[in-house]
């Protein structure tokens, strides 16, 4: 097995892991707030979350993409559920103005399930899968090599999530009090405007299919 083979599947997992975006965003935002431990399961549920998209795209189920319905669903759930945790990160700055401690830490909740609502209601975790798979296959990657690259790309994203987790844990001790509104501020705004993207997208889909029909011209 060649080493750039691995060394180019690990790569691909850590850039895919640490892309911009509402995972690292929350992951950020709780990690400051109740501590690393924090991030790491977020970081977790998610790659969990993308873990069942991966097995359906790998699968070939690419029926579920196809329809209607189940994008549009996902599309509100996911939306306003980002839309949930940006209210929450803004009420935490302007409101409670809430300062890491001992106690904080320790009063965090459902770090893990929050990452894993958002790598489940994330469609483009099966388009990405589905992209991946048939690039793969088309490759020549078969077989012993296939299972080796897969792996190798998780091994990636393990490696992100225990690495932002360590960032986390060395620099939280230099962010002073004051910082952690700011913070919290910004988290908010980027989780909003992923959360109206998202449903404004969703929204551009349904109208788009409901207009389609009556576009066509009539025989």
């Amino acid at each position: 097995m060649p080493f750039a083979f691995i060394v180019t599947a690990i790569g691909l997992g850590i850039a895919y892991a640490a892309a911009p975006g509402v995972v690292n965003t929350e992951a950020l935002r709780r990690g400051i707030t109740h501590g690393s431990h924090s991030t790491l399961l977020v970081e977790t549920g998610s790659l969990l979350g993308d873990s069942l998209w991966a097995l359906l795209a790998l699968a070939g189920v690419t029926i579920l993409a196809q329809h209607l319905e189940f994008q549009i669903i996902l599309g509100i759930v996911g939306g306003f559920f980002l839309l949930r945790m940006a209210w929450l990160a803004l009420h935490e700055a302007f409101v409670r103005r809430a300062v890491p401690s001992k106690a904080a830490a320790s009063s965090s909740r459902g770090d893990f399930a929050t990452g894993l609502i958002f790598g489940l209601a994330n469609p483009a975790g099966f388009a990405f899968w589905s992209g991946l798979g048939s690039g793969v296959v088309a490759s020549g990657m078969v077989g012993v090599q296939f299972v080796f690259f897969i792996g190798g790309f998780f091994f990636g994203c393990v490696i992100w999530c225990i690495g932002i987790s360590a960032v986390i844990r060395w620099g939280r001790r230099w962010i002073r009090p004051s910082l952690f509104r700011w913070i919290n501020a910004l988290c908010g705004l980027a989780l909003g405007y992923f959360g109206a993207r998202v449903l404004w997208t969703t929204a551009q889909v349904w109208l788009e299919r409901a207009l389609l029909p009556s576009l066509k011209p009539a025989r």
